[in-house]
């Protein structure tokens, strides 16, 4: 689990109890670290954990570290709180020194009270606080900038692209409006295209996320996206249509959220078969159904015509780095790819991919 994530978004089933914690960046040796510092005498809880899609394999080791913090002791208890039976615990861990980086172990039971709907508590006692680490911080965006050479397309960056032009990159920048109307249409102040220099903002062209037709086939060595790929209906289509204006040996490249571990953490995986039957359904369009899903499991408080009414980009598509890389595995037999790579990042909110054109 994210806990650094549940905490810094206020996630509807973090709840504090009593005492303190803060989503931080702590500066560990070696590596900073995405975590929590938690005072002394605080109790928080997870409401409906069980509902966490991370949760459908029980992780004794959920990669967090812990290290005391100021003099004196620390204790974590982490206890699987039933909802018509007494809690359990899973851990019960003493921290004696800020130098010592101590792995958390839960130990799961496998008894039926625990198989149902429950919470997760946890409470730090001691005279110490306690840092607790879910994972190191790494910009993922960094790991496949450099495949972005030659000329090649950001598909929806917003205000802020992560690819600028240089003199070994000529890229574009592809959004449905251009930037001088999202004010208006938006009723923004911060989406002023003003916000964005002169040389890239007339790299900004209209068009199409999910088709890029108004690119010649095979004329492309890069397409980057951005928290994008995860807003476009019929996936597998979007990369067919892609890899037609790559050229032979271009990129593929981009981070998207991961749903175990970001705000979409109690949505169903999407599956390589699942791609595959809205690739043999057709069409671009976002159903009803796919906002039905986004509202149940991510966004309960609102409905699909409310969603519509503000012109809301929902996510369509949910991939983890395992079914991601099985659709990449997919397009790899069919030939059209000749690799690619996915790269996790533990208890992170997304993951980078790139795929290379056959």
């Amino acid at each position: 689990m994210n806990l650094f994530d549940f905490a810094k978004r206020q996630d509807r089933s973090f709840t504090v109890v009593k005492g303190g914690v803060s989503a931080v960046a702590l500066k560990w040796p070696g590596q900073t670290q995405r975590g929590l510092r938690i005072e002394p005498g605080t109790v928080f809880k997870l409401t409906g954990a069980h509902e966490f899609t991370a949760l459908r394999v029980r992780p004794d080791l959920p990669g967090w570290l812990g290290t005391a913090v100021g003099d004196g002791k620390a204790r974590l208890k982490v206890q699987l709180k039933p909802k018509r039976h007494p809690a359990i615990e899973l851990c019960a861990i003493s921290f004696k020194n800020e130098h010592d980086r101590i792995p958390i172990e839960l130990c799961w039971p496998m008894v039926a009270e625990s198989l149902s709907a429950f919470d997760l508590v946890f409470t730090v006692d001691g005279s110490a606080g306690l840092e607790l680490a879910v994972g190191p911080q790494i910009n993922l965006r960094d790991k496949v900038r450099p495949l972005a050479k030659g000329r090649g397309v950001e598909v929806g960056p917003g205000l802020n692209p992560a690819i600028l032009p240089s003199d070994d990159i000529d890229v574009h920048y592809v959004e449905a409006t251009h930037p001088s109307e999202w004010q208006a249409l938006y009723k923004k102040q911060k989406t002023a295209a003003s916000q964005i220099p002169g040389p890239v903002l007339e790299r900004y062209r209209v068009g199409s996320a999910v088709t890029l037709e108004e690119f010649e086939p095979e004329s492309l060595d890069f397409i980057f996206s951005n928290h994008v790929f995860e807003h476009l209906p019929n996936p597998i289509q979007v990369l067919h249509n892609w890899l037609g204006v790559l050229k032979p040996g271009g990129a593929i490249i981009g981070v998207t959220p991961n749903p175990l571990y970001s705000f979409d953490c109690r949505q169903p995986v999407t599956t390589l078969a699942e791609a595959r039957k809205e690739q043999d359904d057709g069409g671009h369009n976002i159903s009803r159904a796919k906002y039905e899903r986004w509202c149940r499991w991510t966004t309960p408080e609102a409905t699909p015509e409310s969603l519509k009414a503000r012109n809301y980009s929902i996510h369509v598509n949910f991939f983890s780095p395992v079914t991601f890389a099985d659709t990449a595995e997919y397009l790899k037999r069919k030939k059209l790819v000749s690799g690619f790579a996915v790269n996790d990042v533990p208890n992170n909110k997304d993951f980078a991919f790139a795929l290379i054109k056959r």
